[in-house]
Order: structure tokens, then sequence, then C-alpha cells
């Protein structure tokens, strides 16, 4: 999850917590967007959940009142064909607010109940021909195997991580990528629930310190915490002159690049260059705009090419926002002067950069839209661009 801000959309959620809840919906259900793993652009014949949270109830329909037929355990697996309420429900689920819908799955014990979980507390793992599923066997024993650790105790990812390399190393495939999804999310859980941050704010940093943790050099060896932060699968980062601690996907992607699919490969490839690179500082943009452009371009082709991936949410989350960067700017970098209201010069740069190494995508349509209407408006932040402005980022969250 990306600490993203922006002008024109701060308040908006986002929501990663299950797959598909994107899609557009029907008043009978419709199907979620996730990936095949043979075909990039097949809808799968099967999808594979896990659940998250303990006691989910089972409905016989989609929402709260809806007669319980069940109930789950964290960690148990439902299958699903990808049908999805039409309706949203607002959930508090260990400590994150989720609008989702609700699931219909099957139960993968021998009963085989069918019934309606809420979206927010599953996390897709798989979604393709079910002649390809992962070892469910293996994976049921994995996430049992979590159950077993407390997320607030440091010592939980140097756990998770070692039954990982002794019970998957040289694992391939779809089952590679469950793996590497369930492990990720464990850790991303004890960034969140650990509060090891207070083991941060107990070292004098040096400037030397923040500025190798920013290039991210930061030998995680140099104190006996930070290498204890290392060896349980984090790393550093910094913000409003605090350093705490991260999930470290270098480590992630050192042990899963050449194990997951072809898909998997790209998106772990993106996703580790983005949490290798600080790009805010207190609310402004210290990488090259270009850079950001030229990511906002690589998760619209992504997603172009894979429209059923298996974390379809999250990478349309970045396209998403890495676009409204490219037109609205972040809160201290804004893409027009506050006091002077004059647009950019160096969003006016990106911009002809954009259409003259992109035409063709929705981001260089976007952003001519925007740099035609400045330029009519004499390159001014008028009340006509603020409309604009609000109008698109409306727009692009309705979708």
């Amino acid at each position: 999850m990306k600490p993203y801000s922006f002008l024109a959309c701060s308040a908006l959620a986002i929501l990663l917590a299950a797959c598909g809840s994107d899609a557009p919906q029907s008043n009978t259900g419709t199907t979620a967007p996730t990936v095949s793993a043979e075909n990039p652009k097949e809808k799968p014949e099967v999808y594979l959940y896990a659940t998250t949270v303990d006691k989910l109830n089972l409905r016989a329909e989609p929402n709260k009142n809806g007669k319980v037929i069940t109930q789950l355990a964290e960690g148990d697996f439902v299958e699903s064909t990808g049908e999805v309420s039409s309706n949203k429900e607002e959930a508090q689920l260990r400590g994150i607010t989720y609008l989702e819908p609700y699931f219909k799955v099957t139960t993968t014990t021998p009963e085989q109940y069918n019934g309606w979980a809420y979206g927010g507390a599953l996390h897709c793992v798989y979604a393709g021909s079910r002649a390809n599923s992962p070892d469910l066997g293996k994976l049921s024993q994995f996430t049992m195997f979590l159950k077993t650790l407390d997320a607030k105790k440091l010592e939980s990812g140097k756990k998770a991580w070692d039954y990982v390399r002794s019970n998957f190393t040289g694992t391939s495939g779809t089952l590679a990528d469950a793996v590497f999804i369930l492990l990720q999310q464990y850790l991303f859980r004890m960034e969140r629930e650990g509060e090891f941050y207070t083991i941060t704010e107990k070292i004098s940093w040096k400037d030397e310190d923040y500025l190798a943790i920013n290039d991210n050099k930061f030998d995680m060896n140099r104190y006996p915490a930070t290498k204890s932060l290392a060896e349980n699968g984090f790393k550093l980062a910094t913000g409003e002159g605090m350093v705490f601690p991260v999930v470290d996907w270098n480590q992630l992607s050192a042990f899963f690049a050449g194990m997951v699919t072809g898909p998997m490969s790209v998106y772990l490839k993106e996703e580790t260059a983005e949490n290798n690179m600080t790009m805010y500082n207190d609310g402004g943009i210290i990488v090259p705009l270009q850079e950001i452009a030229d990511r906002a371009a690589t998760w619209e082709k992504f997603n172009a090419d894979h429209p059923y991936f298996v974390r379809k949410e999250e990478t349309t989350e970045s396209e998403r926002w890495m676009r409204l960067v490219m037109v609205n700017g972040s809160d201290n970098t804004p893409s027009y002067n506050y006091e002077t209201q004059d647009v950019s010069e160096d969003f006016k740069k990106v911009w002809a950069y954009i259409q003259q190494k992109y035409p063709g995508t929705r981001l260089a349509a976007v952003v001519k839209e925007i740099a035609d209407l400045s330029a009519a408006e004499g390159w001014k932040y008028t009340k006509k661009v603020e409309d604009w402005h609000m109008k698109y980022a409306e727009k692009e969250y309705a979708q």
C-alpha cells in the first residue's frame, strides 16, 4: 500500500483488500476482474480466495442481514466463479475501513457450502483454469502456520520467511504466485499492526543515515536493531523527519522473481522498483516528473495487457494515481504556483514529453486536454481549469 496524497482527490479512499470490487456491476451480480495465468486476457474459470479474518460469516444473501449458513476461519480458502453483489457495505476489519461488495463463493471443505462472503475479508491468490490451480493443501498448511504467529511480534517475520524457504524453495508458477501474495500480505499486516516504529524511534539517526535510507543504500547491519529488522523481512523508510520499518520488497523479489508467472514477475519488478524509490517527502515530489510519467505509462500498458490480473485493483490504482499526479501534482508540488497561479514550467515540459513519447495512450489524451485548456487560459490556474481538475478526478474514480 502506498501513502498517496493528491490535491483534488485526497479524500478518496484507496481500497486494496479484495480482487474485483472495481468491476462494473449489474442488478444480479457480475464477474470480478482477476488474472488467468494461462492467457492474461482470458476470463478465469475459477477464483481462489483466502479469508483474512476469523469467524467470517457465509450468508444466504449478500448483505449483513442475510442468514448465516456457516462461519469461515482465518486462513480458510473458498472458490468462486467471480460473481459479485451489486451492493457494497462498509465494515472495519483489523483497524481498516472497507467499502466492499459480497462475493458468491463455495467452501473447499467436503461439505462445500455455498453462499455470500464479504469481499473485504477475502484476498485473491489465484484466478485461472481449474487445471492450473495451485496446490491447495500446501497453501492451507502455510496459512495455518501463519495463524500460529503473532503479527505484533517482530520475530514472526523471520518465522514466516523460514517456513517459505523451507517449504517453497524451487516452487514455480501459480503456487509461487499464491505463496508470494500470502507472505507479502502477512508482512504488510505486521508492518501495519506491529508498531515496529518504536524500535527505530530509539535510534539516534545521523544525517548520513537519512541520506542512505532515501537513496536505498542504507546498510541494515549498521545497528543491532536494524539488523534484526532486516532478518525479519523489513527495510527502512523516512517521512516527516521520522524513520520507520516497511516491508522489504528486495527480499521478496530476490526469492520469488524467477519462480512466479510472467505477469506476476512484471508486477514484482515494477513494485520493487517503486518501493526502492522515494518519490515524495513532506507532500512534495522529489523525483523527476518524467519518472512518474514513465511509471504511469507502464502501469497503463500492464493493465491493458493483463485485464484480469490477480492484483488488478492495486495496479489500476497505481495507474490512476500516477495519472492524477501528472495532472495535479502533489500537495507541496502542485502543477501550478499557489501565489501567482501560473502553471508550472516543469509540468508544461512533462505534458509535452508524455504526448511525444506515449501517443495514443489515455495518459497522453488526458495531459493534452489539460495542457490545451491551460494554454487557452494563458497558462493560469483559472476557475475553468479548477473545475476541469475536479470533474476529472470525479470521473477517474467513478469508473
